[in-house]
């Protein structure tokens, strides 16, 4: 039974709120000790024949020896694993033996096994001798066949395994003159690194990763305790091979992948280890632990997609690139700029994209590579042009397309290089007609880029320029839609260039900053923040570096210093291009990049149009995804009395009959997005249309208008979303879809940042009047955080508007008082009784003084500060109260008024904590007999104080009873409210607790399972009765004697309840006591076992 807590808020619509007298299921029920552990599942028996001793290099496909791709995959096991168990599934699939070889049958496999236990030792002599073994047994088996010894190799290791490969390569390289060793470095080609602990610059680690791995049981096989000194002892070693291992490494293709599950609640080989930061390193993040990483259940499974079908895919590539090169001819014109960056970072996949659009048969071909200012479309035009040149005959120019002009001038130049000595002409006409002709019929394959094609309005003829040649190739690079025209009706041929890539992103900032990660994840904030934009990152890594600044300083800095950075251009930029027709190039920053594109805008619409506003209103909103829907029902449930300035402009979007018009808003839209200011527009499924923004353009809108402007656009935002919260709150008490709330929640939590730069209190030079309209606006978005459940984020903002109307309208207006019951309210939903408390017993004093002791307002208070007590165990001081509360109530408001009830049902669940159970009842049953009578028997009231009489008679052990009027009020809710419904919700998880005192365990988990599931998608994964579920569940699988899972789901419940609700809430302390009692049971029992004989070792 829980209590209720009432919430009530005047502002705006002077509306009051109290919580539905709804009480959630228990969550902390007591578990029942148990003397039994759950043992490890044995492994069934292998399909294969296994080779005594298990050490030593066996085959278990033997390729296709006739096929010119044969390549050897060789896999080697970790620290005591097994050359066929570390591989084997627990459903008995061996995946090397029996997925791979169909999947690519050229590809002879190999397993190898050795003694890890001796090969990790403290002895260095043992790793080397087992590294050379593997490279002697390899060479050995490569010389028996055909061709052997010039086979291509991929290694695919797992976990320490990967460190004897690398020191395998390490020796043959440093004994390149033995042929066996320089045959076995020179055709190694590709590694797959599976949870492989690369990192070791410290001896301390080693010894961790040994402990982990005993303390996570990823060992599999009988391992000594003495391994983790012996780790400790070899760490230097092993470091050393992490680092020799660096140079031999950046010629291989390799694939790294990291697991993301515990093991017994350890992440055995976490991201940071596992990766070796090296620029050809491709990165996969699996959902598995460190012992099941490298075992695959079938060809169709999540397994084989995530790291089987890349293996074959990494053995593929390597196979494709083994055929003999073409000879390479060096292009006869290469005519590009010599302005390509030094160090050239990402973008592999849209350099892929345009070869294979330019190879396509038959010519001419042209691509478009699309993307707004900044993102580096010229460099990788360049870095295209760079390796097409490596490659065949090619000859390549370099246009540039800013205008027609800018072409002619290009094409006279170029004139001047493929003229012969018979080719005199003078007029410049003359000459462009000359190169077009050329073109034209040129012998070779011709490369031509049109750079910076970013107004096709003023320069619509480009295509003029285009040879018709069917050896010829156009790559245009723009900003502006409308260009994706010149490959209309082919999809592969438009390319659009987006941010970079999370690793590349990171190593460009890196090498302009010429900083390093140290501690934490800064470099990977500081390019999210910066959208991933290479010309900003490039400006902030340049920035860094001048200042000697931190990684972990910068985005402090950055919100202080944000124009100086984006505007600051680096000295000899790459970034650069000739402006109008001017003579020159000019370097570019972020920022010039949009406002040469705002002023192409400006060239078609004025400043105050509607299309500026919009643009610039956008801004202020989450700049992920912007949906029509949102601006639809403002205009829709507008306040008629209104005539601010931003009803009016959104009239602008209706049409002549004052209907809003889908066309004009959307019409809108597309304009800005083809002057590329939006990052994107789309007419989702809902039929309504989204935009969004780079997060860049979102700081250059907000530093182009200027404070004044941004308070006045920032109150704007604030208003559309605080008025649609009011609308949803009065006409569905915020019962809106999850997906719909989740994405109204983005967008408040955007204004937060808003506040803090322009509105706050901090602002002193804001006006008052904006301040206290602004206020109101916070409220409501505290209001929607509660019952979202995000009562951190709904703190933070009760705190500010509490001190801003202590401030403003003084400490005793009914306001102020409003919000103190608020913060309170909240802190009370946060297990924080004494702080709300506190604050309640402040408003209530100041309330009785202001309306007197019997006001209705008091007395929610008195009822407020009586559920305080009650949640803390005061049981009699809230009794006191409650009753005092009751007798005043009839008085002052009669019997049955709907508070007065609330009060009598308060007092009840206070006898039931004092275990007065029938006492209890009794007025429960009057409670609901008076609900029933003047609110009728489906009123969520009603159904409120069914449930709990129902909860009275489980305390009494009634449950044939309470689950007669449980089911019964799950019934009606359903039919009322909906299966999906918090209350709908909340009855199952109470009949379920009634099945599990009754010992119908079963049936409870099936109810518990569905409870759950449906609040993940309906509330949240981390919504606090979502959480509640989750322990309840795990409370069931318990009583069954399911431990194990029982164990993990209760670890993830402590986990959450402690970051969503905090350590010294009732719920965390229940849960953690619950999970350290099973922890001492699993303790307890594992000490046992370990005395007991050793039956069947299973490897990892």
């Amino acid at each position: 039974m829980s209590k209720i807590y009432n919430r009530f808020k005047k502002g705006r619509a002077g509306r009051v709120s109290n919580l539905p007298a709804t009480r959630g299921e228990s969550s902390s029920a007591p578990a029942l000790s148990q003397n039994s552990a759950e043992l490890p599942a044995q492994a069934p028996a292998s399909q294969h024949p296994q080779p005594q001793g298990k050490a030593g290099l066996f085959e278990l496909a033997k390729g296709k020896h006739d096929d010119e791709k044969t390549i050897d995959v060789v896999a080697v096991h970790g620290l005591q694993g097994d050359l066929y168990q570390t591989w084997t599934h627990e459903n008995g699939t061996m995946w090397l033996e029996s997925i791979l070889p169909d999947k690519i049958p050229y590809a002879r496999i190999m397993t190898f096994g050795y003694n890890s236990a001796i090969a990790f030792s403290s002895s260095e002599a043992m790793l080397e001798d087992k590294s050379m073994e593997l490279i002697n047994r390899l060479s050995m088996k490569r010389s028996s066949v055909g061709n052997g010894s010039t086979r291509p190799i991929v290694f695919v290791c797992h976990s320490l395994g990967g460190i004897l490969v690398k020191r395998a390569l390490i020796l043959a390289h440093e004994r390149s003159s033995d042929i066996h060793y320089r045959s076995i470095l020179d055709n190694t080609k590709a590694i797959a690194f599976l949870g492989v602990p690369h990192r070791g610059a410290d001896a301390a680690w080693w010894a961790t990763f040994a402990a982990n791995s005993l303390k996570g049981a990823t060992l599999g096989m009988a391992t000594h305790t003495e391994l983790v000194k012996d780790l400790q002892k070899a760490s230097p070693t092993l470091a050393t091979t992490s680092k020799q291992f660096v140079d031999r490494g950046k010629s291989l293709k390799i694939y790294t992948f990291y697991e993301t599950r515990k093991l017994s609640g350890i992440v055995v080989v976490d991201k940071q280890s596992a990766l070796l930061n090296l620029p050809n390193e491709k990165l996969f993040p699996v959902d598995a632990n460190h012992r099941t990483i490298c075992k695959i259940s079938s060809a169709e499974s999540q397994e084989y997609e995530a790291v089987g079908a890349w293996i074959e895919d990494l053995v593929r590539s390597v196979a494709t690139n083994a055929s003999p090169n073409l000879p390479q001819v060096q292009s006869s014109y290469f005519e590009v700029p010599n302005r390509r960056v030094s160090h050239f970072f990402g973008r592999e996949d849209i350099i892929s994209k345009i070869d294979q659009a330019l190879s396509a048969s038959p010519g001419p071909h042209v691509v478009v590579l699309r993307g707004i200012g900044g993102q580096g479309k010229s460099q990788v035009a360049m870095e295209y042009c760079r390796q097409r040149k490596d490659g065949p005959s090619s000859d390549i120019f370099w246009i540039d397309a800013t205008s027609e002009n800018s072409v002619t001038s290009t094409f006279i130049s170029i004139f001047d290089l493929i003229r012969t000595t018979t080719d005199q002409l003078h007029d410049n006409n003359a000459r462009v007609a000359f190169v077009r002709r050329k073109f034209a019929n040129w012998p070779t394959e011709l490369l031509l880029v049109f750079d910076n094609y970013d107004d096709p309005h003023e320069f619509p003829n480009i295509q003029d320029y285009f040879p018709p040649n069917k050896l010829s190739s156009i790559l245009v690079t723009g900003r502006h839609a409308d260009i994706g025209t010149l490959v209309l009706g082919q999809d592969d041929n438009l390319i659009e260039l987006s941010g970079l890539a999370d690793t590349a992103a990171v190593d460009l900032l890196e090498h302009h900053s010429q900083a390093r990660e140290t501690d934490g994840n800064f470099g990977e904030e500081i390019v999210k923040r910066l959208g991933y934009h290479p010309l900003a990152i490039t400006q902030a890594g340049t920035y860094i570096r001048k200042g000697g600044i931190p990684l972990g300083e910068f985005m402090d800095i950055y919100k202080q210093e944000k124009a100086e950075i984006l505007t600051n251009t680096p000295q000899l930029s790459q970034y650069r291009r000739k402006l109008g027709d001017a003579e020159n190039e000019t370097s570019l920053n972020v920022f010039t990049t949009w406002q040469l594109s705002f002023l192409q805008l400006l060239s078609h619409v004025s400043e105050d149009s509607v299309a500026v506003k919009l643009l610039r209103l956008l801004a202020f909103f989450d700049n992920k995804d912007i949906s029509e829907w949102i601006f639809i029902e403002f205009y829709r449930h507008r306040v008629a009395s209104k005539t601010s300035e931003l009803l009016q402009w959104v009239n602008q979007f209706t049409d002549s009959q004052q209907r809003w018009s889908n066309r004009l808003f959307k019409k809108t839209l597309v304009l800005l997005h083809d002057f590329c200011l939006l990052q994107s527009v789309a007419q989702d499924s809902d039929e309504y249309s989204h935009a969004s923004l780079h997060p860049l353009v979102k700081d250059w809108i907000h530093l182009q208008m200027g404070k004044s402007a941004c308070q006045q656009y920032a109150l704007m935002a604030s208003q559309i979303l605080s008025d649609l919260l009011q609308a949803f709150y009065e006409s569905q008490h915020f019962q809106l879809p999850l997906q719909t709330k989740q994405y109204l929640a983005l967008h408040v939590i955007a204004q937060e940042g808003n506040d803090s730069e322009y509105l706050g209190i901090s602002c002193a030079e804001v006006h008052q009047d904006l301040v206290i309209e602004y206020t109101l606006n916070q409220g409501w978005f505290a209001d929607f955080f509660t019952t979202l459940g995000l009562h951190n984020k709904a703190e933070r903002l009760q705190v500010q508007v509490l001190e801003t109307e202590k401030k403003v309208l003084g400490p005793e207006h009914s306001d102020t008082l409003v919000s103190m019951n608020n913060l309170a309210s909240t802190y009370w939903n946060q297990g924080r009784w004494e702080e709300a408390e506190s604050l309640e017993v402040q408003e209530l004093e100041t309330t009785k003084n202001l309306l007197g002791a019997e006001h209705p307002s008091t007395l929610v208070s008195m009822n407020n500060l009586a559920s305080i007590y009650w949640n803390q165990g005061r049981w009699e001081e809230a009794e006191t109260l409650e009753v005092q509360v009751l007798e005043t109530s009839k008085r002052v408001l009669g019997a049955e008024h709907p508070d007065t009830v609330t009060s009598m049902s308060n007092l009840a669940s206070t006898w039931e904590k004092q275990g007065r159970w029938e006492e209890a009842e009794s007025l429960e049953v009057q409670v609901l007999e008076t609900r029933k009578r003047v609110l009728g028997a489906k009123h969520p009231g009603t159904l409120s104080s069914m449930g709990n009489l129902a909860s009275t008679w489980r305390k009494q052990g009634r449950w044939e009873e309470a689950e007669t009027l449980e089911v019964q009020v799950l019934e009606t809710r359903k039919r009322v409210l909906g299966a999906e419904h918090p209350g709908t919700l909340s009855s199952m998880g109470n009949l379920a607790s009634t099945w599990r005192k009754q010992g119908r365990w079963e049936e409870a988990e099936t109810l518990e399972v569905q409870v759950l599931e449906t609040r993940k998608s309906v509330l949240g994964a981390e919504h606090p009765d979502t959480v509640t579920s989750m322990s309840n569940l795990a409370k069931t699988w318990k009583e069954q004697g399911r431990h194990s899972k029982a164990l993990q789901l209760m670890e993830e419940s402590v986990q959450l309840r402690t970051r969503i609700l905090g350590n010294n809430h009732p719920d965390t302390l229940d849960d953690s006591a619950t999970l350290l009692e099973w922890q001492a049971e699993n303790l307890e029992t594992s000490s046992l076992v370990e005395e007991s004989p050793v039956v069947d070792n299973i490897a990892s």
